[in-house]
């Protein structure tokens, strides 16, 4: 069985995005998906550089609602880094909603790309 990945500290702006969604239960969901990610029971989609959003090539990306109905109304963001003690650590890089690319727009931000 494979060890998990150290899940590495928040990157500035994170805590911000969490707290920015609405209601307890996104929040923890996407708590619980980074936790999943970091466990290697999940994996993301791999992002690239696009005009609207911006270079985004070496994050990932997550859809969740603990809704469940229909389509996720919201993105995970993170990104794979270098770690001291393993090979390989993740970084959460932002959460939002997937209207209006809210999420990639705070991971630029949150990357100060």
């Amino acid at each position: 069985m494979a060890v998990p990945l150290r899940l590495t500290a928040l990157l500035p702006g994170f805590q911000h995005d969490v707290d920015a969604l609405p209601g307890q239960a996104t929040k923890k969901m996407a708590l619980d998906m980074l936790v999943l990610v970091r466990d290697g029971k999940v994996a993301g989609v791999k992002l690239d550089s696009r005009v609207a959003t911006g270079d985004l090539g070496d994050c990932y990306k997550l859809y969740f609602d603990p809704d469940g109905s229909g389509k996720p109304r919201y993105r995970l963001v993170y990104r794979y880094t270098p770690d001291e003690v393993r090979a390989v650590a993740v970084e959460a890089v932002a959460v939002g909603r997937r209207a209006n690319l809210d999420a990639y727009r705070r991971a630029i931000a949150n990357l100060a790309r």
